[in-house]
């Protein structure tokens, strides 16, 4: 019986690789198809708000390395006061009030960083090693899809997905918009009485 050949180092390389190419591709396609589409629409919702309209249109004027800098650190003052805040919920057993707080905060702050790379990306890519980052994590995404194309259940549960995905808009836009307009007039009602 002849000796098994020991593996390559590009052969170790690909069986070592795999696993986490494959993982960050699948967390990056359901990224893709659910949260980066709703928090960019959540994001176009916010820019109506004179606070974060001023915000966008300041990281418009800055130069690229201050964008970068305002992109990973949007909320850095306001996170000790919401951490103390989220504590003092949790401490008193307002834990309806601290998942809410928590839960919002996340989603806020997603959403206003997904619109901020949004708006600044053109800008940030003129930073030699945030381009090349962004490159390499583009490369990464590119090999992870194209390795899960090649999987028969990623494509059977992809196709399930968007077919679910199509029959809850088809079927959901009336409902959640009439939930929408009678959450709308409760409040208008409750601020009218509270004015009155």
């Amino acid at each position: 019986m002849s000796p098994r050949p020991l593996l390559t180092l590009r052969r170790l390389g690909r069986r070592i690789s795999a696993p986490p190419v494959i993982a960050l591709a699948v967390l990056w396609a359901l990224l893709e198809i659910t949260l980066w589409r709703w928090l960019s629409a959540l994001g176009r919702v916010m820019a109506r708000v004179p606070l974060f309209a001023w915000l966008e249109r300041l990281v418009e004027r800055l130069s690229p390395g201050w964008v970068i800098a305002v992109f990973v650190l949007p909320f850095v003052p306001l996170v000790p006061l919401l951490k103390v805040t989220e504590l003092w919920l949790l401490a008193h057993r307002h834990y309806v009030a601290a998942a809410v707080l928590i839960l919002g905060t996340k989603v806020v702050g997603a959403a206003f960083s997904t619109r901020v790379f949004a708006i600044a990306r053109p800008k940030m890519m003129q930073v030699r090693w945030f381009a090349r980052a962004y490159g390499g994590v583009a490369w990464l995404l590119e090999v992870g899809h194209r390795r899960l194309a090649a999987i028969p259940a990623w494509n059977a549960a992809r196709e399930w997905m968007h077919r679910a995905r199509a029959r809850l808009t088809s079927d959901g836009r009336g409902v959640l918009r009439r939930m929408w307009g009678s959450s709308l007039r409760w409040v208008r009602r409750r601020a009218q009485a509270l004015r009155d």
